[in-house]
């Protein structure tokens, strides 16, 4: 039952980025390749001008957030694309997962390996090549 009701649900969450996406424009603030994980820093809000603007993202339901579905150069413009359906953190972002144990406060440095907003889970690898997964907060530094 559960499972028919997930599926009624995401026709209507993608028909309403499809149609939120021609509402306006981005720009790309850097280069991007095809199957990248935007961020907002790589996608900001821009004029359209006198172009209709061409959509450039896909979403992945694996993943939970878009992908590009073109390559993109610093300062294109396309399509608009909800900021909740772009990842907060990306594959390849530096992270410092911290945990604290009465008061002492333990930091390290790792790096993502797939793409997270608040709330969710990810794998991340520490300069000695581990692989662990953490809870992503928010708090990304």
């Amino acid at each position: 039952m559960f499972a028919k009701s997930l599926l009624l649900v995401m026709p209507f969450a993608l028909a309403a980025f499809q149609a939120q996406a021609a509402d306006g424009c981005m720009r790309a603030t850097r280069a991007l390749a095809v199957g990248a994980v935007p961020s907002a820093r790589d996608l900001v809000a821009a004029d359209c001008g006198n172009t209709k603007p061409v959509p450039a993202v896909r979403y992945d339901a694996a993943m939970r957030t878009v992908r590009v579905t073109r390559a993109l150069q610093a300062d294109d413009i396309v399509a608009k694309v909800p900021a909740a359906m772009m990842a907060s953190i990306t594959p390849g972002q530096k992270l410092y997962v911290q945990v604290q144990v009465s008061p002492v406060v333990v930091q390290r440095e790792v790096e993502a390996l797939q793409p997270a907003n608040p709330g969710q889970k990810l794998f991340v690898r520490t300069a000695d090549g581990k692989v662990f997964s953490v809870l992503y907060t928010g708090d990304a530094q």
